[in-house]
């Protein structure tokens, strides 16, 4: 069992303040006080300095954060496998966003299976920033995300990268694309059909207009949905535009419902890739099961 301790650091960490660091603990800010000096003391380096009534985590306190998520993290799994052992049955508890989800998961878990068939599994989609926090917390063991994330914080094996590409139905396209690639401005005189925020696919986007100066705010009007299947028949439907994974419109590319934009200098790629926490002690684990990730498609 992890000392209460590392707990109350975790949570002056995440709080940046004693007093709301002892009322969500429901303990004394004294108590708070004392914790955090017993672990310095241990330790023998400071973890937290005081800047005026402000807490500021020091060089060392940062490894820690990062070292003692990574054990409150493994504590939950190492319950489950405790447990998994009474039932003889393992279980797999898994993050994955929206694309990954409906797109890659299935597949790979359908070899997964094939091979482990007695296990039991779970799976939350969420966006990529969702999904983080829930592995931070240890409610998920690893997550499948697209798009960018800080990959000094997390040991993470790379699935493929996928190209990224603007889509519309077929009105749109016989009417504005003759042949010739489209300037990205000329598109803001149209409705953008575009993920959440927070999502992955989304991000992709709005980096690149940041990049020129713009924003999702340039185009004349915006519908924000959160399920993929919902957009690609939105696009389809002539409602509007957008950008999304080569991979998820493949099927309709080919069959004449949704096309490709040519936009002028619009050539990008971005990563899928299997995250988990760094200095687990389930990191052994964590990269076999990424192996059937890494061939879904077998191209890397």
């Amino acid at each position: 069992m992890i000392d209460s301790r590392i707990y109350t650091f975790l949570e002056v960490c995440r709080t940046l303040n004693y007093t709301r660091a002892s009322a969500n603990l429901h303990i004394t800010q004294p108590a708070v006080t004392q914790h955090i000096r017993y672990l310095e003391e241990f330790y023998g380096v400071p973890l937290v300095e005081m800047r005026g009534k402000k807490v500021f985590l020091t060089e060392q306190g940062k490894i820690l954060e990062r070292l003692a998520a990574s054990m409150c993290a493994d504590e939950l799994q190492i319950q489950k496998v405790l447990q998994d052992s009474i039932r003889k049955k393992e279980k797999l508890v898994l993050g994955a966003t929206l694309t990954v989800g409906e797109f890659v998961v299935p597949t790979v878990l359908g070899r997964y299976l094939e091979d482990y068939p007695d296990t039991d599994i779970c799976v939350t989609v969420k966006n990529t920033e969702s999904l983080l926090e829930l592995l931070e917390a240890g409610e998920i063991e690893f997550a499948v995300v697209e798009g960018r994330f800080d990959k000094s914080i997390y040991s993470y094996h790379l699935i493929s990268r996928e190209k990224y590409i603007g889509v519309c139905g077929r009105n749109f396209y016989e009417k504005e694309c003759n042949g010739g690639s489209i300037p990205m401005e000329a598109l803001f005189q149209n409705r953008l059909i575009v993920r959440e925020k927070g999502s992955g696919t989304r991000g992709i986007l709005e980096q690149f207009l940041q990049t020129h100066n713009q924003s999702l705010d340039k185009f004349k009007n915006r519908i924000e949905v959160s399920n993929m299947a919902a957009i690609r028949k939105f696009v389809g439907g002539n409602c509007g535009i957008s950008f999304l994974y080569e991979t998820v419109v493949e099927q309709e590319l080919k069959e004449g419902i949704l096309y490709e934009i040519p936009v002028e200098s619009f050539e990008i790629q971005r990563e899928f890739n299997f995250v988990y926490l760094k200095n687990s002690i389930f990191s052994e684990k964590y990269d076999t099961i990424s192996k059937y990730f890494q061939t879904w498609r077998g191209n890397i």
